[in-house]
């Protein structure tokens, strides 16, 4: 566990006895994201141009889902790597799909966040059925990016932005990629 999210549950079981249970409720941690070695959940929703998109279809090519929002900073600061890995293995047969998790009241930023940022992968906009994905992966925290492999399978997750992710993921997907 990072020291920081241990920090703060180590506070929060502390204080948790004093706090009324609606309090209680609302420090408990997160589901982890799904481990590795997990089957990745199916799901399917509606692409940014309106076009229909469902996992399975994906089935074959090795497939990093990245759910985001247009005002999580850490998001904002995971899109050009992941823009710059989409652009390096999408010939190999290797997707980033952006899974936006704005709003209603945000939902109108993602088209101009996704211009401005020269984003070439797939982005969903379909709001409950990205919702219910969300619930399926365990993305609770932004971002939360799965790595799944070409027989559907998670091989890796991360929760939040590390400046160490490019390097981490091109060495992965280059393994991924390379699997039969």
């Amino acid at each position: 566990m990072h020291p920081i999210r241990l920090a703060v549950s180590l506070v929060a079981l502390a204080l948790t006895p004093s706090l009324p249970a609606a309090a209680q409720e609302l420090m408990a941690a997160p589901p982890p994201p799904l481990p590795a070695g997990t089957r990745a959940p199916a799901f399917s929703t509606r692409t940014l141009a309106g076009k229909p998109f469902s996992l399975a279809a994906m089935r074959g090519k090795v497939v990093l889902l990245d759910y985001w929002a247009t005002w999580c900073g850490p998001c904002r600061m995971a899109t050009p790597t992941l823009r710059a890995l989409h652009r390096k293995f999408h010939m190999r047969g290797f997707s980033v799909v952006g899974m936006s998790m704005d709003q209603a009241d945000t939902i109108a930023q993602v088209k101009p966040f996704v211009a401005a940022m020269h984003v070439t992968y797939p982005v969903t906009v379909g709001l409950a059925a990205n919702a219910r994905a969300q619930a399926a992966y365990h993305a609770d925290v932004l971002p939360s990016q799965y790595l799944i492999d070409k027989k559907g399978i998670v091989r890796w997750s991360q929760v939040g932005y590390s400046l160490n992710e490019g390097r981490e993921l091109t060495a992965l997907i280059s393994r991924l990629l390379a699997e039969r």
